[in-house]
């Protein structure tokens, strides 16, 4: 009989975590193992669970009127589903949930696992919640680095990069040049088009992003920017943040070449379209959309914080400190110069995805993780 394993997700959209799971989840369930999530019902991680053949089952952090429950009744919710699945594993998708299930868990003696996908600053009392899984998982070394210094148990963490589908991202075949986002924004083929995907927000240094950008553009008046994501905090210092960087961009020369693409589900095609990614994170444990473009060997110019190192090992030429748009701007114009070293930049970032960051080493440490933990 397939052993259980129930994962829990607090989020329903598909961001990093969620678009992580999702990748290796069809190897996991090939392995042998049966899934069941408890996410946000008809979400947009449910639904792209389902179609991986993954039952779900509702869990929500909030009420009807869209109110946050207190952590005690969703910690008694949880309880319910656990109850309910009997799983043999739970597996928590973040480390918000890892603390949630934490309590829960150990109190029912079920074997859990939980990731470290953020860093970020955690009171006592949260790390002691998450010292109760059984089993970590940080997605960089720079991640497990950062809450073992805070208090995590470090003989419980281990580190597992995340995976990468190379044959969905994967670079544009000569024969077949995908130049559709450029016709559909009138861009020309010749103009250079730089991409960022990610959150509107401040850990992603959007507002970076726009002054890079527009030093760029003094320098090569015909490059774009398209910008894709948007922003989910609904606080107002982050609703200020976005309006910000708008006003920069609408007051600007550039205004016209910069464009708000919002969400996408054509992110390898848009890709393979694209010149540059250019990631001015301020914070990133281990940037997905880097290894996205890595798999596509799309450049890379990024901020040298959380685990990018990592990934552009041997590449430093290509990494800027945080919050310096000059350097960013210097390093991107530089590569708009030398379109044979970009070339070959793409073919090295495509091996690295390949060796580092395939889907099957990922599924395969974390397979071994739950087999421990369930054999126990």
């Amino acid at each position: 009989m397939s052993r259980c394993v129930l994962v829990i997700g607090e989020f329903g959209s598909l961001n990093g975590g969620e678009n992580s799971f999702l990748a290796v989840a069809p190897e996991l369930l090939e392995s042998g193992w049966k899934l069941i999530a408890a996410v946000p019902d008809q979400s947009d991680f449910s639904k792209s669970l389902e179609e991986c053949g993954i039952e779900t089952t509702p869990f929500s952090t909030f009420d009807e009127p869209g109110n946050r429950k207190s952590q005690t009744q969703v910690r008694q919710d949880l309880g319910v589903i656990f109850d309910r699945v009997k799983p043999d594993l739970i597996h928590c998708n973040s480390l918000s949930t890892s603390r949630l299930v934490g309590p829960v868990a150990s109190k029912k003696q079920i074997p859990s696992l939980g990731y470290l996908r953020d860093i970020l600053k955690l009171s006592q009392k949260a790390i002691a919640d998450i010292n109760l899984i059984d089993r970590l998982v940080a997605v960089s070394r720079a991640t497990k680095k950062w809450h073992c210094e805070q208090g995590i148990d470090p003989q419980r963490t281990s580190v597992i990069y995340n995976g990468v589908d190379t044959e969905l991202f994967r670079p544009q075949n000569s024969r077949m040049k995908e130049s559709f986002i450029r016709t559909e924004l009138s861009i020309p083929e010749t103009s250079p088009v730089l991409l960022f995907v990610g959150q509107i927000g401040m850990r992603k240094g959007i507002d970076t992003l726009i002054t890079s950008f527009l030093k760029i553009a003094d320098g090569v008046p015909t490059t774009h920017l398209l910008i894709v994501g948007q922003r989910h905090s609904q606080k107002q210092e982050a609703i200020d943040y976005e309006q910000l960087a708008r006003d920069a961009a609408m007051s600007s020369l550039h205004n016209d070449n910069i464009h708000w693409l919002e969400t996408r589900t054509d992110i390898p095609a848009i890709m393979r379209s694209s010149s540059i990614l250019i990631h001015p994170a301020n914070q990133e444990p281990l940037g997905r959309v880097l290894l996205e473009a890595a798999a596509t060997g799309l450049p890379i110019v990024t901020t040298n914080v959380g685990g990018s190192p990592e990934i552009l090992r041997g590449l430093e030429q290509y990494m800027v400190g945080p919050r310096r748009p000059d350097e960013m701007a210097s390093v991107v114009l530089e590569m708009l110069e030398q379109p044979d070293q970009m070339e070959v930049y793409g073919r090295e970032l495509r091996e690295i995805a390949k060796q580092t960051f395939s889907i099957c080493r990922c599924a395969r440490q974390l397979s071994q993780h739950y087999s421990d933990l369930t054999s126990r």
